[in-house]
């Protein structure tokens, strides 16, 4: 069975994943989705994958699983970063959306 995984992360513990949450969540009540998860962390988008939990995204995450987060930026660092783990969740055969 396919599910759906949020991710959510926040630069630092100073500030809240909240509203992270409740974007996703509001997305998912208007587009009939139900969240299996989230993945969250507070950590500064400098530090490794490993560390920013996403290696552990990914290897929770089979085919025709949906990946939902509320900003790219909240996937890494740099533009070539994201792009680089979106054609990782893509050649997977992943989705994703950014709400």
């Amino acid at each position: 069975m396919n599910k759906t995984l949020a991710y959510l992360r926040t630069s630092t513990d100073k500030q809240s994943l909240n509203n992270q949450r409740l974007e996703i969540l509001e997305y998912a009540r208007c587009n009939d989705l139900h969240i299996d998860d989230f993945i969250q962390i507070s950590i500064s988008s400098r530090k490794n994958r490993r560390a920013r939990r996403i290696e552990e995204l990914l290897e929770i995450l089979n085919p025709g699983d949906t990946l939902i987060v509320t900003e790219l930026s909240r996937l890494g660092r740099s533009t070539g970063e994201v792009i680089t783990l979106i054609d990782e969740l893509v050649d997977n055969d992943m989705a994703i959306f950014i709400v």
